[in-house]
């Protein structure tokens, strides 16, 4: 996304993911320790470098293409089998926390290397109500998930079908959220710009030793039950 795409989107899309939890509201994020245990989650660094979508339950049944186009030279494996229940327990404690029901859309999990980034944007629909849960790494340095709170505006008017702004009064700020294994940064995805700087190292420095560096997390999206983007919710979640 262009940075006119992203400034676009977080105007017209601000508080249109309402819920029942006023930091969540006010912020746009909702930081929450020990989320799930890691060890459920954690799986060995693949071999492999590109995109694998899995379409059945077993490991065996995925399709792959090479190119990962939106993080290049990482791993991205949408509907891994290993996440699926996850992928709804995580729903209910999430349901627990907004105060609103969800419907699930879709989960993928992600391996970063040295130098790998996340360009800041603003999530499609089906990310309405999102989370990021990291999972394991070896790296030394914590690597943050960088999100953007709401600015303040001086008035807004919703009384017509399309929102009004007048000057900003404060802009949004910039927050780092640090994630131990197992924690979530719970976040409104269709909302509020988010991203991640290069992680630490270089493309050239790829091993420590005979480790390679990485760093694993994963991503489960939500929509709101009664909301706006509810037509998004898939029944291959279920």
């Amino acid at each position: 996304m262009t940075e006119a795409e992203i400034i676009t989107t977080e105007l017209r899309n601000t508080g249109t993911s309402w819920t029942n939890n006023k930091f969540f509201d006010d912020n746009g994020y909702l930081y929450v320790k020990k989320m799930v245990d890691p060890q459920i989650l954690w799986h060995p660094l693949p071999e492999e470098r590109g995109v694998m979508n899995y379409w059945g339950k077993k490991i065996d049944q995925y399709t792959f293409k090479e190119e990962e186009t939106q993080v290049k030279g990482s791993l991205a494996r949408y509907w891994h089998p290993l996440y699926r229940k996850t992928h709804s327990d995580l729903r209910e404690i999430i349901e627990n926390i907004i105060g609103r029901k969800l419907y699930n859309t879709y989960y993928y999990d992600r391996f970063y290397f040295p130098g790998q980034k996340l360009e800041r944007h603003v999530d499609r629909d089906a990310c309405e109500i999102s989370v990021s849960i990291h999972v394991s790494t070896n790296i030394d340095e914590m690597w943050p998930f960088h999100i953007k709170t709401p600015d303040i505006f001086s008035t807004k008017n919703e009384s017509s079908r399309q929102k009004t702004f007048s000057k900003i009064e404060k802009k949004g700020d910039v927050i780092a959220v640090n994630l131990e294994a197992g924690d979530g940064v719970l976040y409104k995805g269709c909302e509020r710009p988010h991203w991640r700087d290069p992680m630490p190292g270089t493309l050239q420095m790829m091993r420590k030793g005979a480790e390679q560096l990485y760093y694993h997390q994963i991503f489960f999206h939500y929509v709101l039950q009664d909301g706006i983007r509810a037509h998004h919710a898939w029944d291959k979640c279920n």
